[in-house]
């Protein structure tokens, strides 16, 4: 119960029922998480406040008259717009549902049972209640007119200590039983459940749906598996990936197909999914993640459980299933639980939002990674088909069929990223650098194209400074360079629009 709000009263005593409140809210998901709490611990202190003044304790304050009492209160700093009608209802109806939940979190005040606060007009309450938009509601609540909160989309900070939380059972020793293996099996399951959110932008249902047969197909495209003829359709039927869970001389084969076109350049992996509702679309995966999709979720988790389960007696397992439900029945997860999972994760290390932020993150770091791939690909000039590019690569991404406004916010993000101060040395190192390779490759030899080719890739992929230091010196001793006349550069761009009346 770290970190959940604490109040205190005039004499410096902690105020048990809020204690308890805000406690039964977190175990009972009242609450999202515990930062969500602080906007009504503001509201309940300044109503214990207002009554303390008014010489009542929070149960003699527990009335119609003491809620129309303290909305009054607020009418002057409303009438001088310090503060907002809607934010007086709000501050009230965080303090009736403390009211209406103390009952539950505390029982007993002292050695008597707590009251009956909250109920129908009928029930003769002190608190009277209505039916509103399905809700229940103090009798004298006023529609609250609010937007959705715009929830942050987590940093890498944040993505990284999810991701690291989520698989920390993993870390720890075996201790030789089962019950413990099963912790370590869903955390390993658990992680890489996010790292299909974060790493290829998967919708809770995707992830739950993920098919061993598409990846196997991918892989198949790509000529590192050979798919079996006939009518195997059916996930009893054969698998190449399946058939590898008792094959090491499979398994090697299969990364080793990986990682040769890993180094011919190929980063990601198309694979097709289908989620109930929708139609399949194609998912960009990153090659290392197929690699743990299948060295860990099918060949060693997935591969443990129906080891045991088989043991038990158990047949229906589902062979096409990447990640696998903790109840042992053998069939996959189910969205809900892969939602639940997430979210379980963002309010124990109170992070704002759940998976779908994930996601958000997911294409933060897409907008910035494809706009600055089509940027180099314009030689660094930036114009409207750069941008549509983006849009577009967005799209197909997202699983739309057209760019729309969600794209475009994300591709603001990332336009906005490039002015950024820190990112704009970058940029324009880039930049001089297309510049003078088109400046002068018009008068290079195909000897000399060639050598550039290999000291390009040589840059890119040395990892000892003493070759720098080498080509360096090697600059300065030998060639004289040229003066080149340096193209000038606005501290930044207006947009001016003509007059055209």
């Amino acid at each position: 119960m770290s970190k959940i709000p604490r109040l205190r009263l005039p004499d410096g005593s902690i105020f048990e029922p809020t204690l308890r409140y805000f406690a039964y809210g977190w175990l009972n998901k009242i609450f999202k998480a515990k930062s969500s709490m602080e906007p009504d611990s503001y509201s309940i202190r300044e109503w214990l406040c207002h009554h303390t003044n008014l010489g009542l304790d929070w149960k003699a304050a527990g009335t119609d008259d003491s809620f129309r009492s303290f909305r009054t209160s607020f009418a002057q700093s409303v009438e001088d717009g310090e503060l907002s009608a809607t934010q007086v209802e709000l501050k009230l109806d965080h303090v009736f549902k403390f009211y209406r939940n103390i009952r539950k979190a505390m029982p007993f005040v002292g050695l008597m049972p707590t009251p009956q606060f909250v109920g129908k007009p009928a029930n003769l309450t002190p608190i009277t209640s209505r039916l509103a938009n399905g809700k229940i509601r103090w009798s004298g609540w006023s529609k609250v007119d609010r937007s959705a909160p715009d929830r942050p989309t987590p940093d890498l900070d944040e993505v990284e200590r999810i991701l690291e939380h989520l698989r920390a059972a993993a870390m720890k020793p075996l201790d030789g039983t089962w019950k413990q293996k099963l912790q370590v099996y869903a955390a390993e399951r658990n992680w890489l459940v996010a790292s299909c959110e974060v790493r290829a932008g998967l919708r809770r249902g995707e992830t739950a749906d993920l098919s061993l047969r598409k990846i196997a197909e991918a892989l198949a495209r790509w000529k590192i598996i050979v798919m079996p003829n006939g009518r195997w359709r059916s996930n009893v039927q054969p698998n190449p990936l399946n058939d590898a869970v008792g094959d090491m001389a499979l398994r090697a084969e299969i990364i080793a197909g990986i990682e040769r076109h890993a180094a011919r350049g190929h980063t990601t992996l198309s694979v097709d999914v289908a989620t109930k509702g929708r139609p399949e679309r194609s998912i960009e995966f990153p090659l290392d993640l197929i690699i743990d999709l299948l060295e860990i979720a099918v060949w060693k988790v997935r591969d443990a459980l129906f080891r045991r389960w088989t043991a038990e007696g158990k047949k229906q397992l589902d062979h096409d299933a990447i990640f696998l439900s903790s109840t042992g029945n053998g069939a996959r997860l189910r969205r809900t639980s892969v939602g639940d999972i997430v979210k379980d994760a963002f309010n124990d290390l109170d992070v704002a939002g759940s998976g779908h932020r994930l996601r958000a993150y997911y294409f933060t770091e897409m907008a910035w990674l494809l706009w600055n791939q089509e940027l180099a690909i314009a030689g660094y000039r930036n114009d409207v088909a750069v941008n549509n590019n983006v849009l577009n690569r967005l799209a197909d991404l997202a699983g739309h069929k057209r760019p729309g406004t969600i794209e475009k916010h994300y591709l603001d993000k990332a336009l906005l990223r490039h002015r950024m101060k820190k990112n704009r040395p970058s940029i324009e190192a880039r930049k001089d650098m297309v510049n003078a390779l088109i400046s002068v490759s018009w008068n290079l030899d195909v000897d000399r194209c060639r050598r550039l080719q290999r000291i390009i890739y040589a840059v890119d992929d040395c990892k000892d400074p003493r070759f720098f230091a080498v080509v360096d010196a090697a600059i300065d001793k030998y060639v004289e360079l040229t003066e080149r006349p340096q193209p000038e550069r606005a501290s930044h761009l207006r947009l001016i629009v003509s007059d055209t009346s």
